[in-house]
């Protein structure tokens, strides 16, 4: 048996919006290895939505601050949505999927993304001087 949890792994930050966000996404990876292909399509929903709410979220921190690697960031988010959404129309057109190997691709993403990306982003909200108000983030997009 191969071992289903090689790279997961729960990164704290100390910022409760990302901590919270990156919990729900591991606890819905963790669920992976143990979902029925009759429930896979939810999951993978569920996972859809939080990934575009986290996104969302990290985004909007990163406009509000100036946060200089914002559009590359930005494009790991739309890998990720864009391999997410794919596999959930492998499924919406009837083809078989394996949880596990969704489960060690998306874990995979998760540490490298956590620790090249969401690493440096954290230390820099966490000493961002400059939070732009809601109204100054959204004209800058």
């Amino acid at each position: 048996m191969r071992d289903i949890t090689p790279t997961l792994r729960l990164q704290h930050y100390d910022l409760p919006a990302m901590d919270k966000a990156h919990h729900r996404f591991t606890a819905l990876l963790g669920a992976l290895p143990l979902v029925s292909h009759q429930a896979l399509p939810c999951l993978l929903g569920n996972l859809i939505r939080t990934v575009r709410e986290h996104c969302d979220q990290e985004e909007r921190f990163m406009l509000a601050t100036d946060y200089k690697d914002y559009g590359h960031h930005r494009a790991q988010h739309q890998q990720l949505l864009s391999t997410l959404e794919h596999h959930q129309h492998q499924l919406e057109l009837g083809m078989e999927l394996d949880p596990l190997d969704i489960h060690t691709l998306l874990c995979s993403w998760q540490d490298e993304h956590q620790q090249r990306w969401d690493d440096p982003l954290a230390s820099h909200l966490r000493h961002a001087t400059c939070w732009k108000t809601s109204q100054q983030a959204t004209a800058a997009a």
